[in-house]
């Protein structure tokens, strides 16, 4: 084992684009997650970031970093966890609808209307009321914002 680790140690520009194109996939998929262009919960997201984990964790060979270390470790084992989860739910059947690529619809004849199988990321119009105390709970109303 320690004879490959000193083989990747006499690239230590090899190590460096790993960190480097791991560092921009973490920054790319978070920027995908929040433009809406993937969603958060579909095995997208947690491919791109096991992947990049998977480079940092490869750079921090040529300078270790116990903090770096941990975090990658925490990425690789619940992106793991995750993306077993998701898989399994699918192969199931019981993977929600709009959890994928968030295909975009303003190319519709008659403007942007949701497909049946991309109903967005939310299911919050579905789930059940909250309980409290055996009682459900009022959702806050929503207010219009005021007129300037």
């Amino acid at each position: 084992m320690s004879d490959i680790l000193d083989a990747l140690r006499a690239y230590p520009d090899v190590l460096r684009a790993c960190g480097v194109i791991g560092s921009v996939l973490y920054v790319s998929g978070f920027a995908l997650v929040q433009t809406g262009r993937i969603c958060g919960n579909g095995p997208i997201y947690a491919c791109n970031q096991l992947t990049a984990a998977t480079l940092v964790l490869t750079s921090l060979i040529g300078a270790f970093n116990l903090g770096a270390f941990i975090i990658q470790i925490g990425f690789l084992f619940f992106g793991s966890i995750g993306l077993y989860r998701k898989l399994r739910m699918r192969r199931l059947g019981l993977y929600p609808a709009g959890t994928g690529v968030i295909r975009s619809m303003s190319n519709a004849p008659n403007g942007p209307v949701p497909r049946d199988d991309w109903l967005g990321t939310s299911d919050l119009e579905r789930r059940p009321p909250a309980r409290e105390r055996g009682r459900p709970v009022r959702r806050a109303p929503v207010r219009a914002a005021p007129a300037p």
